[in-house]
């Protein structure tokens, strides 16, 4: 996709990026169930959007404005003065494949690399692990999901 506008997100995006998040998620068939499970962890507030420690970056398709939903987003969170975590990176169902996430993803990176960070941890669902694979990213282990008992995550890192 050519012409897509990014730039950052305001407390007001709050229940779209979160209703984003859901949306994209249950792309991959999970069941009503396991979204339920996934929602809190899911859901971004405006207190979020606004602490220091996040950056939360918004993609809009050509024509719209920024106070319309984005079709993506990422979420960048500090986890020491040199490593960010990749917290979110999720695009519309009807984007996915178009080149919305490597967009949003090399944005991230930019950022990162701007700030002075050294590195960038993905905690992955699986079904995003090849994508991050494809994109740089080199697996270094896996972690137990924040929402589903007995769910291993793959564990990524960029290195800047």
């Amino acid at each position: 996709m050519t012409d897509i506008k990014i730039a950052p997100l305001t407390s007001q995006h709050s229940a779209d990026i979160s209703a984003l998040a859901m949306r994209a998620k249950a792309h991959w068939g999970y069941s009503a169930a396991f979204m339920q499970l996934c929602r809190a962890e899911l859901s971004y507030s405006p207190e979020q959007l606004n602490h220091e420690d996040f950056h939360f970056v918004g993609a809009w398709s050509p024509g719209t404005s920024d106070i319309q939903s984005p079709i993506g987003f990422y979420a960048l969170e500090r986890l020491s003065a040199k490593q960010f975590e990749l917290l979110a990176l999720f695009v519309c169902p009807t984007k996915i494949g178009l080149g919305v996430g490597s967009m949003l993803l090399h944005h991230a990176l930019k950022f990162a690399k701007a700030k002075r960070f050294t590195s960038i941890v993905i905690y992955s669902d699986p079904h995003a692990a090849e994508f991050y694979a494809k994109n740089g990213a080199t697996r270094i282990g896996s972690q137990p999901s924040g929402s589903i008992p007995g769910r291993e995550l793959p564990v990524y890192e960029i290195v800047l």
